[in-house]
């Protein structure tokens, strides 16, 4: 595979990470599921949510009037051939709840820092999506590290 094609698919896998951060902050199910594959598996601490239906059931419990920002950053993509991708990247997630349509919420600390590691298909006709997501809690606050230890 020459640089071009490479430096192509990386980008292409780096796009999918940012839009689906920000299609979950906007609370765009539609536009997220277009990210995964049929079959694609979201793997959070203590759950797996796989294929559409199960990650649509998992965007469907989040908080309605919660406004979240996930920050993504030190992202390293490492594209395997012309069909299979790795990456793997850091997030912050800013949250506030019960501010959501009454921007701007209050300033408040991360409430996680995760690790991702993500797996890429090349679909032939769709592209590029996400075949499955490891999400590692690395740092959590207060209520967020009770929430983790209550399963």
């Amino acid at each position: 595979m020459d640089d071009v094609a490479r430096l192509a698919h990386e980008r292409a896998c780096e796009r999918l990470i940012h839009g689906f951060a920000r299609a979950l902050d906007m609370y765009d199910y539609d536009t997220a599921l277009l990210l995964w594959s049929e079959d694609g598996v979201l793997s959070v601490p203590g759950h797996d949510h796989a294929g559409h239906s199960g990650l649509r059931d998992w965007m469907a419990r989040r908080e309605k009037d919660m406004i979240c920002r996930h920050i993504v950053s030190n992202l390293v993509v490492d594209v395997l051939d012309h069909t299979t991708a790795t990456a793997r990247a850091y997030c912050s997630a800013y949250r506030v709840r019960g501010w959501r349509g009454r921007e701007p919420g209050p300033m408040m600390a991360p409430a996680y820092v995760v690790d991702y590691a993500d797996r890429f298909i090349r679909h032939p006709v769709r592209g590029w999506l996400f075949a499955h997501r490891q999400v590692t809690v690395a740092l959590a606050g207060v209520e967020q590290r009770q929430a983790l230890r209550a399963g």
